[in-house]
């Protein structure tokens, strides 16, 4: 069996999609552990990810799905490219995202070899350029995860025993990462954190968080209140209304 299936849900970016695809490819080619396959759901109405795959096929084992269900769907676009991976570890990163550390690889095999655990988090930065990084962060889980409250990080920072993927849900976009995370713990415990920083973050304008969401409401906290989306709010909750205490707390 192959150790790590690297997921990647693919899109065309408002026409950047290949290039931020083609440099997070890059990043995959110097890690120091080779062990892993790297699969692709494709939801481009070109076949300009396509080429950037057959591009890379001699470099490692690429499988690729031209995925044109539910396009436009970010959650259904990555469900299908976890569910195509077959490594006992998937590591989930977005085609915008980076690789910053060329042994990041062999740090997430050593967290599932050496700790009983379902799933992690890593530590990750933040790029406008592929080059310079800033804002280094160690992800934290905190209170009101499932409102929306998350110093956790995007999915990209996440890698998990691929058996133990509950599926993002198809219904959300503002919340889909941390609606996602309250339902892994929910079934998985708390996951480990790696502290070193192993991804970067691409920040632009085509992310899913800054372009086509609607915010219209805030939450308020103590350490401070962020912009919510009210209707996927108030379907999250319902929808986990019996899980919101987890079990490793009892």
């Amino acid at each position: 069996m192959t150790k790590i299936s690297i997921a990647i849900p693919t899109y065309e970016m408002n026409g950047s999609g290949a290039y931020y695809f083609e440099e997070l490819l890059k990043t995959i080619r110097t890690q120091d552990f080779h062990d892993y396959e790297v699969c692709i759901s494709d939801h481009s109405k070109n076949d300009e990810i396509l080429g950037v795959c057959e591009e890379y096929a001699n470099y490692f084992n690429i499988k690729y799905y031209k995925n044109e269900n539910k396009r436009g769907n970010c959650s259904a676009n990555a469900n299908s490219s976890i569910e195509m991976c077959e490594g006992e570890i998937t590591k989930i990163i977005f085609q915008d995202d980076l690789f910053v550390d060329k042994s990041a690889l062999s740090k997430i095999k050593e967290v599932f070899d050496c700790n009983e655990t379902s799933w992690c988090f890593n530590g990750f930065s933040h790029t406008k350029d592929g080059k310079n990084y800033f804002r280094t962060m160690i992800p934290k889980w905190t209170d009101m995860v499932l409102e929306g409250r998350n110093l956790l990080g995007n999915p990209s920072g996440v890698s998990l025993l691929t058996k133990k993927f509950v599926g993002f849900d198809e219904n959300l976009t503002l919340l889909m990462d941390t609606d996602f995370y309250h339902r892994m713990r929910y079934q998985n415990g708390m996951p480990s954190i790696i502290e070193d920083c192993l991804t970067s973050n691409r920040e632009h304008e085509s992310r899913t968080s800054s372009s086509g969401v609607k915010y219209n409401g805030k939450i308020d906290h103590p350490d401070g209140g962020w912009m919510i989306n009210i209707e996927e709010l108030e379907y999250a909750l319902e929808k986990n209304k019996e899980t919101r205490e987890y079990p490793d707390e009892k």
